[in-house]
């Protein structure tokens, strides 16, 4: 599985954290968010864990240009796999 490292937020409008004297901006993971009734085993996940799933997705869109370099994509299924785990477990 690929690992994604988080990238400083540019869009972020907030205040500036501040690391070894330097002012940045925070670093964030890209986001998912997915209603209740279409993924329900998720209510009774917990907040803090990592969960695997598996996604089927479409893609609707391709942005290739100075301005923006992303993919757009309809999610179609998904399913989970293996049990949650913390930030504390990936450390071992």
């Amino acid at each position: 599985m690929r690992t994604i490292e988080p990238e400083k937020d540019e869009m972020f409008d907030g205040p500036i954290e501040s690391s070894n004297g330097k002012k940045e901006r925070p670093k964030t993971y890209p986001r998912l968010r997915l209603k209740h009734e279409s993924f329900p085993e998720t209510k009774k996940w917990e907040v803090g864990k990592e969960y695997t799933v598996e996604m089927k997705i479409k893609m609707v869109g391709l942005s290739i240009s100075r301005f923006s370099n992303d993919s757009e994509f309809e999610i179609r299924g998904f399913g989970t796999k293996g049990k949650g785990k913390t930030e504390d477990d990936n450390q071992e």
